[in-house]
């Protein structure tokens, strides 16, 4: 008798941007295509309050959020003309985490 396994990875694609914060740590969830209103969702995963702000590569400030501990919310983009987008952490300071449209689950770890 032969037994065959086939390995299939199976990746999440949510219909929008879902950042979810660590302390250590940030994950990404990213829509498969563009559309002309995109969805971040930013879970705060942490002990404390995180202040961002979602951003554009040119500097343009979309929008400031402050999430407590444990909630989530959700902010909504209109188009960008293909612009690089940014969810930048003020407090507390992590890296600056680019929503890249299309890509698999990441990961960002914190500058060291």
């Amino acid at each position: 008798m032969l037994i065959l396994f086939l390995s299939a990875k199976a990746y999440e694609r949510p219909d929008a941007f879902i950042v979810k914060i660590y302390d250590k740590r940030v994950r990404v969830l990213s829509p498969a295509k563009y559309d002309e209103l995109l969805t971040v969702i930013i879970e705060n995963k942490t002990l404390t309050t995180m202040r961002g702000k979602l951003a554009t590569h040119s500097g343009e400030i979309l929008n400031y959020v402050s999430i407590d501990p444990g909630k989530s919310t959700s902010l909504s983009v209109k188009r960008l003309n293909k612009e690089r987008l940014y969810f930048v952490p003020i407090a507390p300071p992590l890296q600056k985490v680019e929503l890249i449209l299309g890509n698999k689950p990441y990961e960002i770890p914190p500058r060291q």
